[in-house]
């Protein structure tokens, strides 16, 4: 039996026959957009249905999940009226044609409706959800419009400030050979003096790669606990027999590369990209710093205060 946390968003008004009237009452207002206290309540209850039962009562969790469901439908709404005024637009062609898509890679409807019962959404609350992001995208689209191509001078100042993240580590290339015992591990060790690696990886490994003949692959050093000291053999050398939670191995350094520099030309495309993702960035909070400058928004502060977390336990 499982037990699972059903949450209960209630406004604190004693009087039962007012629930309906505050439940309808818009709570937030932003432009012409409105959210009602029911669907705050709604969304309060989605943030925190995957926290215990505890930290979903938290006060200090409580505060900041109100105002995360703020901020994104100021958010949410200004980007909206942006793309009206930009006669940005998604068709409900459009539209079925995404939400057609994202179903197919589910087995069957009856899991995707699942997932979203599972998320406690409606068919018509997620579908525009998603007409909301195709917006989104179009507006950063829009936004991207403006970006300028990086000059030759500030891909080179950005190359020349950044060279930390411009640096290749130490690299080996190996093959090895796995099994689930140490003894079977010292048999091919011995046979390894007069038998050929690859041949051997074939038919004693158990690892994913040996059908290509152990060849793991090139290995950043670091990247691997129980594979660093491989690093301190010479290129054709052979590990002693050594241990990790995937068995026992027997490794041989095919290839070594050495720390060395990315050089600039090969270094340019990334950075044009970071380099064009920050011009976005800065673009974006300046057009949102401006929308929310122009934007009516009206909070029934009170009213978002009042609602409170209740948490009861449900047997599945």
């Amino acid at each position: 039996m499982r037990i699972a946390l059903v949450f209960f968003i209630l406004a604190a008004f004693g009087c039962t026959q007012n629930t309906q009237k505050i439940a309808n009452k818009d709570i937030l207002q932003v432009n012409d957009h409105s959210m009602t206290t029911k669907e705050f309540a709604h969304r309060l209850a989605r943030r925190l249905k995957d926290l215990d039962a505890l930290a979903a009562k938290d006060p200090q969790t409580v505060i900041k999940a109100k105002e995360e469901i703020v901020n994104a439908f100021v958010t949410q709404s200004i980007i909206l009226d942006w793309a009206r005024f930009q006669k940005i637009d998604v068709t409900d062609s459009d539209l079925d044609a995404e939400v057609k898509k994202i179903r197919s890679s589910y087995p069957d409807d009856l899991s995707f409706r699942k997932v979203l019962a599972q998320e406690k959404i409606s068919f018509s609350e997620w579908r525009e959800g998603l007409r909301f992001s195709l917006i989104e995208k179009s507006v950063f689209k829009k936004i991207d419009e403006q970006i300028e191509e990086p000059s030759a001078q500030q891909i080179k100042s950005f190359y020349e400030e950044n060279k930390d993240d411009f640096k290749k580590k130490d690299r080996i290339q190996i093959r090895q050979i796995v099994v689930d015992e140490e003894s079977k591990a010292e048999l091919i060790k011995s046979e390894l003096k007069k038998g050929d690696f690859a041949e051997l990886a074939k038919k004693f490994s158990v690892a994913p790669e040996s059908k290509a003949g152990g060849l793991v692959g090139w290995i950043e050093k670091g990247a691997v606990d129980f594979f660093d000291p491989l690093f301190s053999l010479g290129q054709g050398q052979t590990s002693n027999i050594f241990k990790s939670p995937f068995g026992y191995h027997i490794a041989r350094v095919e290839k070594k590369s050495p720390a060395s520099a990315i050089p600039l030309e090969e270094a340019r495309a990334s950075i044009v990209r970071r380099l064009k993702a920050q011009k976005e960035q800065a673009l974006y909070l300046a057009l949102m710093d401006r929308l929310v400058r122009g934007a009516k928004v009206l909070k029934d502060n009170d009213l978002i205060n009042s609602i409170r977390v209740d948490t009861t336990m449900d047997n599945e």
